[in-house]
């Protein structure tokens, strides 16, 4: 198998993803309660999953110096990962709209702070010596 290698910074942001997930274990619990198997069943594989990636290879709470082999085996590695990128593609899109208030909210604010220091510097210019 060839070693599959992510960065420090993707190690870092894969781990806080997933850690922020198992919050959500709890629903595994509500499922079989609830007798719906086949929720347990999806649930608990990746819950499992991503167990396994992150018990052996990107740890719980320090900071990655390097990067990061990957050696789960493959199989898991792709449910895991392909997950992940439904996951984050999916919220990219749901913020999207939020995001792109942000970024007009930040271009008023920039013209606003360039009309100040325009009319303020034009005011010094005005004053009497």
């Amino acid at each position: 198998m060839t070693t599959i290698r992510i960065s420090a910074a993707q190690r870092d942001a894969l781990r806080d993803h997933i850690v922020a997930r198992l919050s959500g274990i709890g629903d595994l619990w509500r499922a079989v309660q609830d007798e719906n198997f086949n929720t347990a069943t999806r649930l608990g594989r990746e819950f499992s999953d991503d167990l396994r990636l992150l018990l052996d290879d990107l740890g719980w709470g320090e900071e990655a110096t390097g990067d990061v082999d990957l050696s789960a085996p493959p199989d898991v590695l792709r449910r895991v990962f392909d997950r992940l990128r439904a996951t984050a593609s999916s919220q990219r899109l749901s913020e999207e709209p939020e995001l792109a208030e942000l970024r007009a909210l930040e271009q008023r604010n920039r013209l606003v702070s360039e009309a100040c220091e325009t009319v303020l510097a034009g005011l010094l210019g005005d004053e009497p010596n």
